[in-house]
């Protein structure tokens, strides 16, 4: 829990800060080590943690991470100690969360812990592999080039999905933007004139009754339509915080056509980007597959690599379980073979990284490419249906009055 404190040092500085131990006697215990006087120590209140609750939006940022993997990579290059680097990217971060969290590291640092420890328990702002990775550095005793390899991976996993929620949030944007357009429409704008027309004793065009019966009906239950589409929106966003709702949503992403290519090809990429990273480290392949099921996001492919996993362990091999799953691409299990015979396996890895975003990035210029003229073609629908509805009974009713 955290203790906040305010304390001078031997030379008489002015300090505070906060701890995060066990208890207050942990935290006295902890100050005195430092030499600090200790002036007022007591714990800290827990608020509402935006961070905690919207990681979406308040949390961390793989942007903030692979920026200060950078920073420190360059700093320790520099000569600059560990504890001192982390000090001054502290101060400096931009992010609230980020400085929050390197704050709390620092001082573990400076209690003693290792910094691949002090990390670990931030586990909401910084993955297990990056922990895990950072241990490596601190055994092999390359800590720069560890960082910047993290930094590397992250940037890569990140310009993955960047373009992935990319493709997908303008179509949504376009979408939902027109049936806001059309729903204000049919609600506030079309009624009177609608209404006009039903005053003249003319047969409307089917274009036009049928505008006028989703009037009247938008009129009618528009509270209730509003209220519905809310319920209809919580319904579905509990629904995919449930473990079978995320799994439905990950069957489904899988099986879109085009879509789901694009996502058996980026997971598989950042696997392949994973694992020769983590080769290349050193480490056991029983851990890189632990932390390789840990990263991945959906839940389908986990559960396809969790059996290979279970399946290698057994002494079958890497590539004949992943032969067996069909989710993944036939290539895989090829070059994972290869790669086993020869030795080569981490360089096959990369190899195959690099041909899956590419595959990737193409297959999604290629799904924008397809969207925006079908996007043109939904929209103008739309609009020419209203403006047929609205337009022949005005030529109709001034034919009349001729």
């Amino acid at each position: 829990m955290p203790y906040k404190y305010v304390a001078y040092t031997q030379a008489g500085e002015r300090v505070q800060g906060t701890l995060n131990v066990a208890s207050e006697a942990a935290a006295e215990e902890a100050l005195w080590r430092s030499d600090y006087v200790i002036i007022s120590l007591r714990q800290a209140r827990p608020g509402a943690d935006l961070a905690e609750l919207m990681p979406t939006f308040f949390g961390v940022k793989s942007r903030d991470l692979i920026v200060f993997s950078r920073q420190l990579a360059t700093l320790i290059e520099s000569g600059i100690t560990i504890l001192s680097g982390l000090q001054m990217l502290g101060e400096e971060a931009s992010s609230k969360p980020l400085q929050k969290a390197l704050q709390e590291v620092s001082e573990d640092v400076q209690e003693g812990e290792t910094l691949s420890n002090a990390l670990r328990k931030q586990s909401q702002t910084f993955p297990s592999i990056y922990g895990r990775m950072i241990e490596i550095g601190e055994r092999m005793g390359n800590m720069e080039s560890v960082l910047r390899q993290v930094a590397t991976y992250m940037e890569k996993r990140e310009a993955l999905t960047r373009k992935l929620r990319g493709a997908m949030a303008y179509p949504a944007f376009i979408i939902s933007l027109a049936f806001v357009v059309v729903f204000l429409m049919i609600t506030f704008t079309l009624p009177g004139i609608m209404g006009l027309f039903g005053e003249f004793e003319m047969k409307l065009p089917l274009p036009t009754r049928i505008l006028i019966a989703i009037t009247n009906f938008a009129t009618a239950y528009r509270t209730q339509m509003m209220a519905g589409a809310v319920l209809v929106v919580t319904v579905i966003a509990l629904y995919l915080k449930t473990s079978t709702g995320q799994r439905h949503r990950d069957i489904l992403l899988l099986k879109l056509p085009l879509i789901g290519t694009i996502n058996i090809q980026s997971s598989v990429a950042q696997l392949c980007h994973t694992m020769s990273i983590l080769l290349k480290a050193g480490l056991p392949m029983s851990e890189i597959m632990n932390l390789i099921v840990d990263t991945m996001g959906n839940i389908i492919i986990k559960e396809a690599f969790s059996r290979v996993r279970t399946e290698m362990l057994q002494g079958q091999g890497l590539s004949q379980p992943i032969r067996q799953e069909k989710v993944f691409p036939g290539l895989l299990a090829q070059m994972v073979r290869v790669g086993e015979e020869t030795g080569t396996l981490d360089t096959n890895l990369e190899t195959l990284a690099v041909f899956y975003e590419e595959e990737a990035d193409r297959k999604i210029n290629a799904l924008t490419g397809m969207m925006e003229p079908a996007l043109m073609l939904f929209v103008g629908g739309m609009v020419g249906f209203l403006a047929v509805a609205v337009i022949m009974p005005m030529y109709t009713l001034m034919g009349g009055m001729r």
